[in-house]
């Protein structure tokens, strides 16, 4: 798993932390070959700048952005003002009554937040998260920002909205639309991670193949087979 992260230009500190924390979640939810991993750690590598932004960042310093990006929840530049170096009012406002929240004055837009390496957003996706791990999202979403719990939610999430299948049939834009709507320039670097990633992962999976087979021959003069272990877990070593 390290060898991956340092291939998607993830710094060794940041890799050092979170390949056992990827690899277990990975593991438990089913994203084990070539395909799978490659797309599941690009997506996450976009998504959270190289794995060093664990919350969604709301803090914006021109109206002009905020009203490209919300642009049905502020329709105009001039009420866009109002929001900006704002962060929690601005998160209160356009994701108030949406994604299982309340109203504006709830709160809840700012504290269910988008957090974690696929951005869990909203008090009902906290819900549901924390009720499929047994773990208090709801009541404690600030959980989800954490290291341990953001890979285990990414890789869940991932497995819900069936983007293993995806990775599998190589749909790669269909994937990177289930995490989010792209833009253009984003969807490039999201490529290109993924590229990079699959290529050193194929290599990986062709070595171990050649170092299966060649200890084969060995067994065959009488020695035991060596354990050599399969392309899966050479994939997901550390």
């Amino acid at each position: 798993m390290s060898t991956i992260l340092k291939a998607s230009g993830i710094v060794p500190r940041v890799s050092h932390l979170f390949a056992p924390l990827l690899r277990q979640a990975c593991e438990r939810f089913a994203i084990h070959t070539p395909l799978r991993l490659a797309a599941f750690v690009s997506q996450c590598a976009c998504e959270t700048r190289g794995f060093t932004t664990l919350e969604q960042g709301l803090l914006f310093r021109t109206p002009e952005r905020i009203h490209a990006m919300w642009p049905e929840r502020v329709p105009d530049v001039d009420e866009a003002e109002l929001l900006v170096a704002a962060p929690e009012v601005l998160a209160n406002t356009v994701y108030a009554g949406r994604h299982g929240n309340g109203d504006a004055a709830s709160g809840d837009g700012w504290r269910y937040r988008g957090r974690g390496l696929l951005r869990l957003l909203g008090r009902a996706a906290y819900r549901d998260a924390g009720a499929a791990l047994d773990r208090p999202y709801e009541a404690q979403p600030e959980l989800v920002a954490h290291p341990r719990e953001a890979c285990l939610v990414a890789a869940w999430l991932w497995q819900q909205r069936g983007l293993n299948e995806l990775a599998d049939r190589l749909q790669f834009e269909a994937i990177a639309r289930r995490v989010r709507e792209p833009r253009s320039p984003l969807l490039q670097e999201r490529r290109s991670l993924y590229r990079g990633a699959l290529a050193i992962l194929q290599d990986l999976g062709h070595r171990a193949h050649r170092g299966g087979a060649k200890a084969r021959p060995a067994a065959r003069r009488g020695g035991a087979p060596s354990a050599r272990p399969g392309p899966a877990a050479v994939l997901l070593a550390p």
